[in-house]
């Protein structure tokens, strides 16, 4: 099927009751054929469409139609022309609305009042009332007939897009927590299987408890998370820094029973911040088994933690003394999903990428200075 604009007028085609029609009217009308062939040609037209389309008074007669057509917004031209054809060889009435960028007045939305009629020849005149066009800011856009503002979209799209990043942290956290707490639980019943010591297997099975204890509350903090997700606020909530290290560091020296950690917490009691719990528990972890994972073959792993004020700014730094990262090398990819930076059959570039839109989440931000083979300290500043 043809569908195209052709210059066919021919003043012969307007009959004397469409002459006497738009003498007497004083809408804004147009009318028009679409042939058997699919051919538009142009029959008459108000002089009030020359001015709400912006259209030249001294244009050719069979240029109009495109004119007018390559005015209409290039997402809406589909649909005008698809209700024409849909309506051509039918008698009906039909109304729509599309969106036409004026060459002065800018974007405006058009409403159209249609109505066919059938001739004897088998072609479909269409006559198209207009009605007052409206101003579209930059601010609004035509969706389904209706004007929706853009801001309130975006906010919107926004709220949505944070909602689905916390989905994505969910099930991060879930995978790279509950992998902690198994890869524990394994490692443990793996020594207390091989044990001959009674006394010593004994002590293994406290260390067990305690893993299996901190495996029930974390299941119990992501229990949370997911009743919690329908609600697009992420929950913040005062923390107290000291008693999540404390859970932390009992989880850490079960991980790294072999490697000797030493941690060090320089946090002043009662400090407090306003986080989410779930987030900071898997920031705090994901850290800490990094410094473990990433220790330097020749010196026993040391983990530091500081707390202050800088700025009227919240700070919490981590530092420990592993391999370092090339910061000048790997700076600009060191957050990105899937980025590794260590030959270690346990990495898999996620830990990093999951921490940053934990914090970024919660308005926070995280910034990093490393040497390599001496070490690295983050810095995370909250915004509460």
């Amino acid at each position: 099927m043809r569908s195209h604009f052709h210059n066919s007028y021919d003043s012969k085609n307007s009959n004397d009751f469409q002459e006497k029609l738009f003498k007497d009217v004083t809408e804004e009308m147009f009318i028009f054929k679409i042939s058997a062939d699919n051919h538009f040609h142009k029959l008459s037209i108000n002089k009030s469409i020359y001015k709400i389309f912006e259209l030249p008074n001294n244009l050719i007669s069979g240029t109009i139609l495109p004119i007018v057509y390559n005015r209409i917004h290039p997402e809406d031209k589909i649909k005008v022309l698809r209700l024409f054809l849909q309506l051509k060889k039918t008698e009906e009435k039909s109304e729509i609305e599309f969106r036409c960028q004026l060459p002065k007045k800018g974007l405006h939305v058009f409403k159209a009042y249609i109505k066919t009629k059938l001739n004897t020849k088998g072609d479909t005149v269409f006559y198209v009332t207009f009605f007052k066009p409206i101003p579209v800011s930059e601010k609004e856009v035509l969706q389904n007939n209706t004007t929706i503002n853009i801001t309130e979209l975006q906010q919107t799209i926004k709220l949505y897009s944070e909602h689905n990043n916390r989905l994505l942290n969910f099930s991060h956290i879930a995978a790279h927590n509950l992998n902690t707490h198994a890869g524990n639980i394994k490692m443990l019943l793996d020594i207390i299987d091989n044990e001959e010591n009674p006394q010593t297997g004994k002590e293994y099975l406290n260390h067990l408890r305690t893993v299996s204890n901190n495996l029930n509350e974390t299941i119990h903090r992501l229990s949370q998370i997911v009743h919690r997700q329908n609600n697009l606020n992420a929950i913040k909530e005062p923390l107290d820094l000291n008693s999540f290290l404390e859970k932390n560091n009992a989880i850490i020296n079960n991980y790294g029973l072999e490697d000797n950690v030493t941690i060090i917490n320089k946090i002043p009691k009662g400090s407090t911040i306003n986080f989410n719990a779930a987030y900071l528990e898997s920031i705090l972890l994901n850290f800490s088994t990094n410094a473990v994972k990433y220790a330097h073959p020749d010196r026993f792993p040391v983990l530091k933690f500081e707390f202050f004020t800088e700025n009227q700014k919240k700070i919490l730094t981590i530092k420990d003394n592993g391999l370092g990262i090339d910061i000048e090398k790997h700076g600009n990819s060191l957050f990105g999903m899937y980025k590794t930076f260590h030959k270690h059959q346990n990495a898999n570039g996620i830990g990093l990428y999951i921490t940053k839109n934990q914090i970024e989440s919660m308005n926070g931000e995280i910034s990093v200075e490393s040497k390599v083979n001496e070490g690295t300290t983050f810095k995370i500043t909250f915004n509460d």
